[in-house]
């Protein structure tokens, strides 16, 4: 008789098993890149985007990736910024860019245990650096549509004195530009395990909300200023919009 033992599993071991979900196979638009240099990220970010996200969940979340598309996020609120301080100038032309890159990043920050658990509540499989590195690609991807416009705020804000109008634009601009941005984040859901719910739209509207409540709290973005913050009384991004227009 052999001795040898043969170690059956029970069904109720076979239950709590953890079992884990498939990785999708690699498509035409969610495949690893050739390369994480920065003009292969950049060159991805605008052709496809999916590609970042399958660095980010396959390889680790490499440092390259996570370095370039910071500095892609940063060069391109700056330039953005830049061209909007140009319409006040004097202090404002320095001001203004540190402006939207601190309530930029400062908006993701806060917003960002709400995205880990609505991607959650979604049924991403999905950790902490992963939602990072997910949440500095549509940074990225924004900020190089915002980039493209520079040049139409450079022609307003340059000719135009009008700050109502140089303001409606820069706004709208920029929720054009978070909407494409953040598409990227329901894209990418069913990549990660998750389902195409409400879960994730919720939670973009919420973060566009926050971005535009910035603008109130870091004001004035559009006039003579020498401070980066205003300590004045606290309104509601609307209340303010409608009081600067009433003036």
């Amino acid at each position: 008789m052999n001795n040898d033992t043969i170690h059956t599993e029970s069904p109720l071991q076979s239950e709590l098993s953890p079992v884990k979900a498939p990785t999708p196979e690699p498509t035409n638009d969610y495949c690893p890149l050739a390369e994480t240099s920065f003009s292969h990220v950049l060159n991805s970010l605008l052709k496809k985007p999916l590609s970042i996200i399958y660095e980010i969940n396959h390889r680790g979340h490499p440092k390259n990736i996570q370095r370039n598309l910071l500095i892609i996020t940063l060069s391109g609120l700056a330039v953005f910024g830049l061209v909007l301080g140009m319409f006040s100038g004097g202090w404002q032309i320095g001001l203004v860019p540190l402006k939207i890159i601190g309530g930029v990043f400062f908006s993701a920050a806060i917003c960002l245990p709400s995205l880990y658990i609505f991607s959650a509540l979604g049924g991403m499989d999905i950790k902490v650096p992963q939602i990072i590195g997910l949440k500095l690609t549509f940074l990225a991807i924004t900020s190089l549509l915002l980039v493209g416009f520079t040049p139409v705020l450079w022609l307003f804000s340059t000719s135009s004195q009008s700050s109502v109008f140089i303001g409606f634009l820069a706004i709208t601009l920029w929720i054009l530009c978070l909407i494409f941005g953040l598409r990227i984040i329901t894209q990418s859901s069913p990549h990660m395990g998750g389902r195409k719910g409400r879960h994730l739209t919720v939670w973009s509207m919420i973060f566009i909300m926050v971005t535009l409540q910035m603008t109130t709290n870091l004001r004035p973005l559009l006039g003579e200023s020498n401070s980066l913050h205003n300590a004045g009384a606290k309104k509601f991004f609307l209340t303010h919009w409608v009081e600067m227009m009433t003036q």
